[in-house]
């Protein structure tokens, strides 16, 4: 999870990218990035879509099309997220760096995070079943992508592309030969007690496969890297993040309807609901995932698939998104304050929207529940975005995490 990491302009080394020339200097204090804090809220309203609406609806005897959500928020929105938390994890570093902290010191403070991040999700996937919560994987993120944040911008970008390239080819196989032995829910306390098979979901057979899914980090740290106060960066950011998100659906789309009988075949369902299998991922009992042992799963186009045609279009369209905002956030004046507001507290939203979901879900239709969500999140908006208040979560991880300690305390959160 992306939490309040303290997205800030900083004073960077000049880049071997040209298109990464980090050369601003802000006299001051540092001003929070508000494109980031609103990318944050991009990403939480998508997975808030993904959670309350369905990805599928029904149009006619055995026929089923795609909706707006299955079409566009499935999938992206989590993406989105995770290459959030890598770009977040760097500002914060650097925020760190700034205050005094040694690299020690900043990689308690992120290590603390990660475990309060992960033992929040233990706690709250046992109250909401229904959704795959991926707070522990991004525990599991803020613990390892540290290790990489001293790497040069050169350097993590290229990491990054290979890793979300290569990682969809050796994970394919894996879950291949894994399938069905998934937890089936998601991760607990008594899980720790099956280590095996906890890890085994945590990185290859569960919702969110950290063995691909890390790429997104990696990719995160790169941008963070970036000037992201410069036109030029967020247009780059557009045009290539748009160009291969186009490329890669389009190449996903055409090759993976050449397989419509293979595809068919392999879930047990008729050719005419495959296009609409491929969108959405999944039908009433249906699935893509015995297709997982043919190779040509990879070109499957479809959201959390984790093929790499998916990995690839995912990617590009957060890359895009993070663009598109840096581009036009500076010119949202009162209304960006707001949305950058609500992007400030992701923790308290998501974990929030986790717990009231199954109370609201027994009462009210979906439409009624995303603007109760929508309502909730616009006064988050309101009071974050016209005070100096961080949202209530947020301020407890930082806390606890030893972030607000002096840098030459040795009472990070409890000592070290």
């Amino acid at each position: 999870m992306v939490l309040n990491l303290h997205s800030r302009m900083l004073l960077w080394h000049p880049s071997p990218l040209p298109w990464c020339d980090v050369s601003m200097h802000i006299l001051g204090k540092p001003q929070r990035i508000q494109a980031v804090d609103i990318a944050r809220l991009v990403a939480i309203l998508g997975m808030f879509a993904a959670h309350v609406y369905p990805l599928y609806k029904y149009t006619g005897p055995e026929a089923y099309s795609p909706t707006f959500t299955g079409a566009v928020a499935s999938g992206r929105a989590s993406v989105l997220f995770m290459v959030l938390a890598g770009l977040s994890l760097t500002l914060m570093s650097n925020s760190l760096a700034r205050k005094g902290f040694s690299h020690p010191k900043i990689y308690s403070v992120l290590a603390r995070r990660a475990l309060i991040i992960a033992v929040l999700g233990m706690v709250i996937g046992t109250i909401n079943e229904g959704i795959a919560v991926i707070l522990v994987h991004y525990g599991l993120l803020f613990l390892l992508l540290p290790l990489t944040l001293r790497l040069s911008r050169a350097t993590i970008l290229v990491v990054s592309a290979v890793w979300l390239v290569l990682s969809p080819i050796i994970w394919r196989p894996l879950a291949a030969d894994a399938l069905g032995q998934s937890l089936g829910h998601n991760p607990s306390f008594a899980d720790i007690l099956h280590p095996a098979l906890l890890l085994q979901d945590l990185t290859v057979t569960g919702y969110y496969p950290l063995l691909v899914w890390i790429g997104y980090g990696l990719l995160g740290i790169a941008l963070g890297k970036c000037d992201l106060g410069s036109r030029k960066t967020a247009s780059v950011l557009v045009l290539i993040g748009t160009l291969v998100a186009i490329a890669s659906y389009v190449a996903g789309r055409i090759t993976s309807l050449g397989h419509v009988e293979q595809i068919a075949a392999a879930a047990r369902t008729d050719p005419t609901l495959v296009p609409t299998l491929i969108t959405t991922g999944r039908l009433p009992g249906k699935s893509l995932d015995p297709y997982l042992a043919d190779a040509a799963y990879l070109w499957l186009p479809t959201g959390h698939s984790n093929g790499l045609l998916a990995t690839v279009h995912a990617a590009a369209c957060a890359v895009a998104v993070i663009g598109l905002l840096l581009l036009i956030a500076p010119r949202l004046g009162l209304l960006g304050r707001v949305l950058a507001g609500a992007g400030r507290a992701p923790l308290t939203l998501y974990a929030g929207h986790l717990v009231l979901l199954p109370v609201l879900d027994n009462f009210l239709e979906p439409s009624t529940i995303w603007w109760i969500l929508c309502a909730l999140t616009a006064c988050c908006g309101l009071w974050l975005g016209f005070s100096k208040a961080s949202g209530p979560l947020e301020f407890c991880v930082r806390v606890l995490s030893g972030a607000e300690a002096k840098p030459g305390s040795t009472n990070l959160a409890g000592g070290n």
